[in-house]
C-alpha cells in the first residue's frame, strides 16, 4: 500500500514522541535527574536516562519535531486541497479544542482560584491565537505559543498554494530561505517582557524543514537544494538561540530532535500501525493544551479522593489522559464534524459562482 495514499504512520509516531516529550519535561523532568543522580540505581538504567534527558528538557525536542511533522504534513495536504478548503479544515482542527480549554481555565481560575475574569482585550487575542501579538499574557501555562506559529504558517502556505508553488515547488526552498531571511533581519518576536523572547524567530523555520523533507521524497526538489536549505535552517538556529535564549545553548535537543525525525522518515515504511498507535496520536492535542495547567488541579482533587494503590503521579497522568480522551470524542470530534460542514457549505458555494467567461452576443 501507498503510504501517502492513506495514513502516514511515521508521522503518528512523531506526534507521540512531541507530546511525551513535553509531557516528561514539564511534569516528569525533576525525578529523572533526580534519579540520574541516584546511587542505588544501575549504571546501564542511568545511561539510558542519560540519552533521554536532552530529548525531555523542557519539552524542547517535542516542539521542534512537532514544527517539523507540521511542514511535513501541510505540504502533503496542500497538494490535494484548495487554499480556502485548507484553511477552514485547519481551522475547525485548532480552534474549537483551543477555545474550549481557554474558556475552562478561566473558569477555573474564577470559580476555584478566585482570580478575576480577565478584560475583553485580553480574551479575544486569547481566543484568536494573537496573544504575543499585542503582549497579551500567555494563557495555559504558556503552552499556545506553537499554535500561534502554526496559524502563521498555515495563513503563508495557503498563500504559497495560491500562487502555485505547492503544486510547482520548484521555488519553494527560495521562499523559505527568503521567509527565513527575514525572519533573521526584522525584529526578533515576540520581544515584549514575560514572553518567550524571539520563539517565532527561532522556531518557525523547522517547518520549512519539515516540508522540505516531504518535497525530497517526493522529487519535487532537487536534492541537494534541499539539503543544502535544510542545513542552513538548522545552523541558523544553532547560531541565534545563545543570542536570543541563552539558557538552551548547552543542550543538544534541536540536533537530536531533527535527527529522531530523519530516523522516523527512514524508516516510515517498517512502522506498524494499530489502535494503540491511532489512540495516542489523537490525543496529543488534548494533553499538549491540557497537561501544564490542569496538573497541579487534579493532583489536589486526587490527593483528597486518598487512593495508595498507585504512585500519585500516575493517578495524575491516568485522570489527565481520561480526560483528554472525554474532550477529544466530544470537543474535537465535534468540531471537526463543523468542519465538515462548513467545508461542504463552501463547496457548494463555490459551485454557484457565477462564471468569469466573456459573455457572447
Amino acid at each position: 500500500m501507498n503510504q501517502l495514499a492513506s495514513r502516514i504512520v511515521f508521522l503518528d509516531y512523531m506526534r507521540i514522541f512531541a507530546f511525551a516529550s513535553v509531557l516528561i519535561g514539564h511534569k516528569f523532568y525533576k525525578s529523572l535527574m533526580a534519579a540520574l543522580s541516584d546511587p542505588n540505581i544501575h549504571i546501564t538504567f542511568k545511561t539510558l536516562g542519560e540519552w533521554l534527558a536532552p530529548l525531555c528538557l523542557g519539552g524542547a525536542a517535542g516542539v521542534v519535531v512537532f514544527f517539523l511533522t507540521s511542514g511535513y504534513i501541510i505540504t502533503h495536504v496542500l497538494r490535494s486541497e484548495k487554499p480556502g478548503e485548507f484553511l477552514i479544515k485547519r481551522f475547525f482542527r485548532i480552534y474549537p479544542l483551543y477555545v474550549t480549554a481557554i474558556i475552562i481555565e478561566t473558569a477555573v481560575n474564577y470559580y476555584i482560584g478566585g482570580a478575576p475574569v480577565p478584560p475583553a482585550s485580553t480574551l479575544i487575542p486569547r481566543f484568536l491565537l494573537l496573544g504575543d501579538y499585542f503582549g497579551v499574557p500567555p494563557a495555559l501555562s504558556g503552552v499556545e505559543w506553537t499554535l500561534r506559529i502554526e496559524v502563521a504558517f498555515y495563513v503563508f502556505m495557503a498563500i504559497a498554494s495560491k500562487a502555485g508553488l505547492i503544486q510547482h515547488p520548484r521555488y519553494l526552498p527560495l521562499l523559505y530561505l527568503a521567509a527565513s531571511a527575514a525572519l533573521c533581519i526584522a525584529p526578533n518576536f515576540p520581544s515584549a517582557p514575560g514572553l518567550a523572547y524571539g520563539y517565532f524567530t527561532l522556531y518557525a523555520p523547522f517547518l520549512f524543514v519539515g516540508s522540505l523533507v516531504y518535497l525530497f521524497q517526493m522529487k519535487m526538489v532537487d536534492t541537494r537544494i534541499a539539503v543544502a536549505a535544510g542545513a542552513l535552517f538548522i545552523t541558523t538556529f544553532l547560531i541565534e538561540i545563545p543570542q536570543l535564549q541563552p539558557t538552551w545553548k548547552n543542550s543538544n535537543y534541536a540536533a537530536m530532535a531533527v535527527l529522531l525525525f530523519l530516523s522516523g522518515f527512514a524508516a516510515r515504511s517498517k512502522l506498524p500501525d494499530g489502535k494503540l498507535i491511532r489512540l495516542l496520536s489523537n490525543l496529543t492535542y488534548s494533553v499538549y493544551l491540557f497537561h501544564n495547567w490542569t496538573w497541579d488541579l487534579i493532583t489536589s482533587y486526587v490527593e483528597k479522593a486518598g487512593i495508595s494503590i498507585l504512585p500519585l503521579r500516575l493517578q495524575v497522568l491516568v485522570v489527565l489522559f481520561v480526560l483528554c480522551y472525554l474532550l477529544h470524542i466530544t470537543i474535537e470530534t465535534y468540531g471537526l464534524a463543523a468542519g465538515r460542514r462548513a467545508l461542504s457549505f463552501y463547496r457548494s458555494r463555490e459551485k454557484k459562482q457565477p462564471s468569469m467567461a466573456a459573455p457572447t452576443n
